[in-house]
């Protein structure tokens, strides 16, 4: 049986009103689509492809705003981000390119505001982050599983060091903004006792 091939730079199906349903067809950029609509109109669903090769699905609600994609980079990577009603990415998950897993949680303004991440050795990392998007705490495991604390100033930079060394040494360590330890703890604190009754005392005592 001889195939029949049709060639085209678009297909389009409509619904009994008429109503275009699905369009299969070529962007602006010759990357081809596929989108899937609603009986209004709307986009809910589009597949695709960019200039790079770069694949993706958008999924969108009844008010045309994208609430979740599905992405694959060229270089491997791959994402999941998650939306809310106003088309703002409060959720994405992650893979780099060799492998390394990201969840990241944002903010309703778009910023990034909590970051877990395991290393491709296997540490993994939770970072917080402010307002413009700069890590100011990272709390994580050295390779060799030692935990640290890192608390970091608003340009991103190292100020205080909180761990344990890989031998169960405690460690804490105040840098300057060069980067040089300016205090190190160095001798054993001691911590007193708790006293219960002191405790219960402050407790119940009420507010000045």
């Amino acid at each position: 049986m001889k195939r029949t091939v049709v060639k085209a730079r678009a297909f389009e199906l409509v619904d009994d009103d008429g109503n275009i349903r699905a369009r299969l067809g070529l962007g602006s950029d010759d990357s081809p689509f596929l989108s899937l609509h609603d009986p209004d109109g709307r986009v809910r669903a589009r597949f695709g492809l960019d200039a790079s090769g770069a694949a993706g699905l958008a999924i969108g609600d009844e008010e045309g705003k994208v609430r979740a994609t599905l992405g694959l980079a060229t270089d491997g990577s791959s994402s999941l981000a998650l939306g809310d009603k106003n088309g703002k990415i409060r959720a994405k998950f992650g893979l780099a390119a060799e492998g390394s897993p990201t969840l990241g949680l944002q903010h309703r303004d778009g910023e990034t505001r909590f970051v877990f991440s395991i290393a491709q050795q296997g540490s993994p990392t939770l970072s917080l982050q402010d307002e413009d998007g700069k890590a100011r705490a990272r709390l994580g495991l050295a390779a060799e599983g030692s935990p640290v604390l890192r608390l970091l100033n608003k340009e991103g930079e190292l100020r205080v060091l909180l761990g344990l060394a890989s031998d169960g040494t405690p460690v804490l360590q105040f840098v300057d903004k060069d980067g040089d330890p300016t205090w190190s703890a160095t001798e054993p604190v001691s911590v007193p006792e708790s006293d219960p009754e002191s405790e219960a005392a402050v407790a119940t005592e009420p507010p000045s």
